[in-house]
């Protein structure tokens, strides 16, 4: 819960020990680990949002979502920042 601020890292909203999940950002189903470095805390919507698409194809789709990681998630690997910042910055060109 420190970790993250006692946020959803997804959407931002305030978590307690009730509401709160525990995600993979790279989902266990396509090779994630369960190091401390992939794990984040997310609301229960916004994990069902996520599902076990890769980080990449989710800040693509939801570019807010890449916009709370990166300011929420403070003790991810900084592989998985990069790889928000870089599809959060996609998006928005896109979109532009």
């Amino acid at each position: 819960m420190r970790d993250c601020g006692r946020r959803c890292v997804y959407c931002g909203t305030a978590l307690d020990f009730e509401n709160a999940t525990l995600d993979h950002v790279h989902p266990l189903a396509k090779g994630g680990t369960h190091y401390p470095g992939n794990l984040v805390l997310a609301c229960v919507r916004c994990n069902r949002l996520k599902s076990d698409l890769l980080p990449h194809e989710f800040f693509a789709r939801f570019p807010w979502a890449g916009m709370n990681f990166i300011h929420y998630a403070r003790t991810v690997h900084r592989a998985l920042k990069r790889c928000a910042r870089r599809a959060v910055s996609l998006a928005y060109a896109e979109a532009a």
